[in-house]
């Protein structure tokens, strides 16, 4: 019988390292081939409606709780509340999130004409970066999440989206504002909302929307920190 030749260590050497090579390579072709999963505030679907949507008598659930959503009257919508900036309209608007303080500040020129606290993300990161609000809706319908996060609001007041389905907006079903308390998005009191929504810029033409940073930590408009800012 023949006798089996014990394997060396050089054999198995190459065997680890060709491995090795081979893992390389699957791992560097997945990263250029498979592309990875957007950012996105809804946490189960990556996707939101996007529309305006008034559903007045509708019940919303968050948390595990049943909540009363707002009943909206588009007519009473002309009872507008006292405008920003009116008494000195000139400038640029420009709408800051510092996460450190979770506070919302908004500039017209160099004037600060607003400041209040907010909730952003809490269950998923708000990103950091330099936006524009693109699309403005009264109300809208938000739903998603999973398990013990999971939500379905009817009749979210005020949105004004300013990355994907990113957005900031007036939050009804909760009163912990100061905290981070959503899943990506920018929670403000409905008064505050409102003011906001009235004075900001959707995009009109070729002009932009209102110009939204939203910063690690913020000490005025020209120190808004931003660490792996989203590229836009």
């Amino acid at each position: 019988m023949r006798k089996r030749q014990r394997k060396g260590i050089g054999f198995y050497l190459r065997i680890y390292f060709l491995s090795l090579f081979v893992g390389l390579i699957v791992f560097g072709l997945s990263n250029y081939f498979v592309k990875p999963k957007a950012p996105c505030a809804n946490s189960l679907t990556c996707t939101s409606d996007l529309s305006e949507k008034i559903e007045n008598g509708a019940i919303g659930v968050f948390a595990g709780r049943k909540v009363i959503p707002p009943t909206i009257d588009v007519a009473l919508d002309s009872a507008r509340s006292v405008v920003l900036g009116a008494k000195d309209p000139s400038g640029e608007k420009h709408i800051y999130i510092d996460l450190s303080t979770q506070t919302l500040y908004a500039y017209q020129g160099s004037k600060k004409v607003m400041q209040t606290l907010i909730s952003s993300g809490r269950w998923g990161r708000t990103p950091a970066g330099n936006f524009n609000i693109w699309i403005k809706l009264r109300a809208t319908r938000m739903a998603g999440g999973s398990g013990d996060d999971a939500y379905n609001l009817p009749n979210v007041p005020y949105v004004m989206y300013f990355y994907r389905d990113f957005g900031l907006h007036g939050a009804y079903w909760h009163n912990n504002f100061g905290s981070p308390m959503s899943h990506g998005c920018v929670n403000m009191r409905q008064v505050d909302a409102k003011t906001l929504f009235e004075w900001a810029d959707g995009p009109e033409g070729k002009k932009r929307g209102t110009a939204v940073s939203v910063c690690d930590s913020f000490n005025g408009p020209s120190t808004c920190v931003q660490k792996n800012p989203i590229k836009t």
